[in-house]
């Protein structure tokens, strides 16, 4: 059986670094043993120690409030006793006074300790059992501070622990190394990946992941990725969303298991999202070398030879004209880990209105399909008996250009036509099939057009590539408000920091929102009472087939292949729909704005700013402000 080691899980974004009850009450009685050993020590003498003793009482209630009257009491006897106000601060109703008690925690380590302790025992914290309070302080602070997006300083907070601590008893390097990695600090955590040299799964998918980012798809990028899978092969399916991480993670993980790989991939899919292309490379590269894609992947064709076209002049001749065309279809379909737009090719009889034949292709047909296809109409037709046609009918291309002369050949007059009625609605017929169940795309929403849609992608590859979420806490909203608009203010949410979807959410109702971040309402509340006007970052697989196929033919802007900004506004309900023209363009004024405010005000800064941004019809004036968080 592997060995289970004692790394705790990631917390949820919610929570805060907890004390350990049974660690805590072991080292208690740890303290009881050492006492004992040592001659003329008996009951505890100082104020710490007695507060101490009266704190571990608390570690056996199970009842919330009497285990905070217990700490307070600690706290009249020794104001020093940092587990006490630990204790308080995991049971504190607000993150601003969880913030203040923790940052007590540590000043009331720091008293107990002493200067003398900081200057003499530097890397041999923990070894003492009088500096673990101190260090169990400073981890919850660094992860509350995390939390409410103060990102730099809670990575500096672990980095000095592991300087008091090298051999690292708590564990806090992997929680660093994903913190390093969120906050681009790769030459840091290249010293951190030196300093502990393990085979360990964070630290293989880590480096795997600067190894991307320095070089790309590149020949050591893979190799890193190999030693990874060798070392826990779980991971890249919780990176690449093929395996969803469960709400509640495990406690404990073991080397090479899906515990291990649900706890890394818990902190460190913000980095790997982020990375762009880090993701769509994941997906392809963890599954090995393939077989090569053919070049074409269109049936194997024959085409024009004499043997066909002997065998097709001893057909009768008949006058029918016949229209004939390879068109693309208005849908999509995922091939490979990619969309691909299907090509229809029919042959059809306007006089008898059948279609004589057909084929569903993945890409435009080649001369040679599309001589197999016209002979299959004639020797072995859907419908009637086989023959020859006087004349074809289709629009003009090289395609044609080139097997109009084997066409010829046969007796088969060719020409060239402007239109093509039947086929036009055949394909209007089979299009409208095959996208009835597909949602509306944003240029089907009236006023939109390709103009302000490119204008909304270029904002949105620009808000990707500023990644504020990487400078923003948990549960934080931003207060939007125009006069160009009459409705507002709305509360915009940017998304990111956990890495599950990245974008950003306006609501329109806060008391709402605070109601989701409570956790109180259920799934089926939350989906019946949200309005949002939302834009999330997927790969094109996500993006309805029309979005896909406008940005196709305008060639829009996106950051990279994880980085399609899907956009939808969210009704009461299960409802959604594109955003209507001036919602699409508040969405753009919020993508150019969020990004500045975040950079020079901090959240505690809830005084109205205003900014005018550019947008596609102009300019847009706009104000945010920080909500004040609690």
């Amino acid at each position: 059986m592997a060995k289970k080691k004692s790394k705790p899980a990631k917390k949820a974004p919610r929570s805060r670094a907890k004390p350990d009850p049974e660690a805590q009450a072991l080292e208690g009685l740890m303290r009881e043993v050492i006492d004992g050993l040592l001659v003329g020590r008996g009951a505890p003498e100082t104020p710490l120690e007695r507060a101490q003793v009266t704190l571990e009482k608390a570690f056996e209630e199970t009842s919330p409030a009497k285990r905070a009257r217990i700490a307070k009491k600690a706290l009249t006897i020794s104001p020093d006793c940092a587990d006490a106000y630990l204790l308080l601060a995991e049971q504190a109703d607000s993150r601003k006074d969880a913030l203040s008690l923790y940052e007590k925690a540590v000043e009331a380590g720091q008293r107990a300790l002493g200067p003398e302790i900081f200057a003499e025992e530097v890397g041999h914290f923990w070894g003492l059992l009088e500096t673990r309070p101190y260090m169990r302080a400073r981890e919850a602070l660094a992860h509350l501070l995390w939390t409410l997006g103060r990102r730099d300083e809670a990575a500096d907070h672990l980095l000095e622990m592991l300087k008091l601590n090298p051999g690292d008893n708590q564990g806090v390097r992997y929680n660093l190394a994903s913190w390093l990695l969120d906050l681009d600090r790769d030459a840091e955590l290249e010293r951190l990946l030196k300093q502990y040299d393990e085979e360990s799964a964070t630290w293989a998918y880590t480096r795997t992941l600067l190894a991307f980012r320095r070089h790309g798809d590149s020949a050591e990028a893979k190799k890193r990725l190999k030693a990874a899978i060798k070392a826990n092969r779980y991971v890249p399916a919780y990176l690449t969303g093929d395996d969803p991480l469960p709400v509640e993670q495990p406690p404990y993980y073991t080397p090479g298991e899906e515990s291990e790989a649900v706890i890394y991939a818990a902190g460190g899919l913000s980095a790997w999202r982020s990375t762009s292309g880090a993701i769509t490379w994941l997906q392809k590269a963890a599954k090995g070398p393939s077989k090569a894609r053919k070049k074409t992947r269109e049936p194997r064709a024959e085409g024009p030879t004499a043997a066909t076209k002997k065998k097709l002049l001893k057909l009768d001749r008949d006058l029918d004209v016949w229209q004939a065309d390879c068109r693309p279809l208005g849908s999509l379909v995922a091939m490979e880990g990619e969309m691909v737009q299907p090509w229809m090719v029919l042959v059809s009889s306007p006089e008898s209105g059948l279609i004589l034949a057909q084929a569903l292709l993945m890409e435009p047909a080649s001369a040679a399909t599309l001589w197999d296809v016209l002979a299959q109409a004639m020797s072995d037709p859907s419908s009637g008996a086989p023959l020859r046609p006087a004349r074809i009918e289709y629009r003009g291309g090289p395609v044609w250009n080139e097997l109009t002369p084997h066409l010829e050949e046969i007796g088969i007059e060719c020409a060239e036509a402007d239109e093509l009625p039947q086929i036009d609605a055949l394909v209007a017929h089979l299009t409208e099939h095959l996208t009835r169940d597909e949602p509306p795309g944003v240029l089907d929403m009236p006023g939109v057009t390709p103009e302000q849609v490119a204008s909304f992608y270029r904002a949105a590859a620009a808000f990707y590539r500023r990644a504020p979420w990487k400078k923003m806490g948990f549960e934080q909203a931003i207060r939007i408000q125009s006069e160009n608009y009459e409705s507002g203010p709305w509360y915009a949410v940017v998304m990111g920091q956990s890495g599950m979807t990245l974008g950003v959410a306006l609501y329109e109702d806060l008391k709402l929102l605070k109601k989701l971040w409570s956790g109180t309402l259920s799934d089926e509340q939350n989906a019946r009472q949200t309005v949002a006007l939302t834009v999330t970052y997927d790969p094109e697989t996500l993006m309805p087939s029309a979005d896909l196929l406008a940005f196709r033919e305008h060639r829009w802007e996106v950051a990279g292949p994880e980085a399609y900004p899907v956009v939808f506004r969210k009704e009461k309900g299960l409802v959604m729909r594109p955003p209507l023209s001036w919602e699409l363009e508040l969405l753009e004024g919020c993508l150019r704005a969020i990004p500045e405010l975040v950079a020079k005000y901090d959240p505690g800064d809830t005084r109205p700013h205003r900014m005018v941004v550019p947008v596609a019809a102009g300019e847009l004036p706009i104000v945010l402000s920080w909500v004040e968080g609690d």
